[in-house]
């Protein structure tokens, strides 16, 4: 049967219709290294933000939400670029206050705590001063301790601080004794290590106080779609329906 063409052009029309009903607007998520919620190496990221972002996409036939790597010394250069749009586990106090974002409900907690090589005698006074000891964390990341400045130059002149690329790389110069005194290490990361390296458990002093208590957030670029109400309508949803609870039993945080 021969199409006229009228029909051919109302069929394309149709096909054009059809396909804008099912399209996602993109939404590009800007992921930096943050083990165990973001594992970002090379061109890789995986980690529970992935699996978060599976439900979120999951869920809903709006948006798809698009993961983009970054680095933690960059991602704020690199959001007022344009690449991303949006961060997951993040906080506003973490290098946001003069970007034009808004943030999410928050959907989950944390912290981070300091860490030493053990050695007889020493408890938990040891963290409470940090004068004449040299303190080892990850490059790009932000410290209650140091009123959140991230910048390297200021760290290595006020703590001495060695940055890292790694939390396993800050554990590993603490229990070698000789490149810092006290590392900040995320609770989560710290936990999951110890379960799989438990002789290491004895070499380690690990604080009961807080360097910071994490409150995530999703962090959003403001004027865009979606809006903070219907990211947070989206989160409340996963967690009425069990979907983020079950997700965040796979870590100890």
């Amino acid at each position: 049967m021969a199409y006229s063409h009228k029909q051919n052009i109302l069929f394309t029309l149709l096909l054009l219709v059809a396909s804008s009903a099912y399209s996602k607007e993109v939404v590009k998520v800007g992921l930096a290294h943050f083990p165990p919620y973001i594992e970002a190496r090379e061109t890789k990221v995986t980690g529970l933000a992935i699996d978060m972002l599976n439900l979120m996409n999951q869920h809903q036939d709006t948006y798809e939400f698009v993961p983009v790597r970054t680095t933690a010394s960059t991602r704020h250069r690199e959001f007022s670029a344009g690449r991303h749009d949006m961060s997951l586990f993040d906080n506003l106090s973490w290098g946001w206050g003069s970007l034009y974002v808004e943030a999410s409900d928050e959907y989950l907690n944390g912290g981070e705590v300091y860490i030493a090589q053990a050695k007889p005698g020493r408890d938990e006074s040891y963290f409470t001063d940090f004068k004449n000891k040299k303190m080892i964390g990850m490059l790009g990341y932000h410290y209650a301790f140091a009123d959140f400045n991230a910048e390297p130059e200021y760290l290595r002149e006020t703590y001495h601080m060695e940055l890292t690329q790694s939390n396993n790389g800050s554990i590993k110069m603490v229990m070698a004794g000789n490149r810092g005194d006290i590392a900040v290490v995320t609770k989560a990361f710290l936990f999951k290590y110890l379960n799989e390296h438990p002789e290491d458990r004895n070499k380690l002093l690990i604080s009961k106080k807080l360097d910071q208590e994490y409150h995530f957030v999703s962090i959003i670029r403001k004027g865009i779609k979606p809006t903070v109400k219907e990211l947070n309508n989206l989160l409340q949803q996963l967690k009425d329906n069990g979907s983020l609870p079950n997700l965040w039993k796979t870590i100890d945080h």
